[in-house]
């Protein structure tokens, strides 16, 4: 007789969802029902840690912060946050990209030959932040939001970046989203989001 073993690496996968209030309505929908979709697979497959967080700012006016929120960690969480929690979650604000990546840098788990690391980001425009203190926008937040993409892909992280177009979506957001995702930038819509969660679940899938 023989005996077959398939061995899968363990992989740790993180989600990022723009929840800038652009993103109401259809696009965030879709974005979440693909991520809660990613959950279920990574919680099937049993060896795959996902994180989900969103962005956006918080305060009023001048007073804003950037604000990023962990949502779901299958290390700590249950599936029944998914059911009980997500719906309560919404839109506001604007898109401080960069800066929300770098204040979570140090969380993300690097990839090496024994595991396999994910950041999937789902976005809908420019990096666009400013208070009393700072402006961060244009080419600078531009560059500062390649360089935390950089700092990503020297770690071992795998990124996969979706730009969700719509109605408000010009060539300079798909240069904007291309200076700061470069090849990792991917250009979709709303109604087919859920190819992408199809996508990665497949990939989770290869030996």
């Amino acid at each position: 007789s023989q005996t077959f073993v398939e061995k899968f690496n363990k992989a740790y996968l993180h989600i990022s969802v723009d929840a800038s209030g652009s993103m109401s309505g259809d696009k965030w929908n879709k974005a979440m029902t693909s991520a809660v979709a990613m959950i279920k697979a990574c919680d099937m497959a049993g060896n795959i840690d996902v994180v989900v967080s969103i962005r956006a700012t918080h305060g009023h006016h001048q007073n804003d912060v950037p604000l990023i929120m962990v949502v779901f960690d299958s290390r700590t969480d249950k599936l029944v946050k998914v059911k009980n929690l997500f719906g309560a979650l919404d839109v506001d604000g604007t898109t401080p990209e960069g800066l929300c990546f770098e204040a979570i840098e140090k969380d993300l788990i690097p990839g090496n030959s024994n595991q396999d690391s994910y950041f999937v980001n789902y976005s809908d425009g420019q990096p666009w932040y400013g208070n009393k203190e700072i402006n961060y926008s244009g080419e600078s937040a531009e560059r500062h939001t390649a360089k935390m993409v950089n700092n990503m892909r020297a770690k071992g992280i795998n990124v996969l970046s979706y730009f969700i177009g719509g109605s408000y979506e010009s060539d300079s957001d798909n240069r904007s989203f291309k200076n700061m995702y470069g090849s990792d930038a991917s250009f979709i819509n709303a109604t087919n989001m859920m190819d992408v969660a199809k996508t990665m679940n497949k990939k989770f899938l290869e030996k």
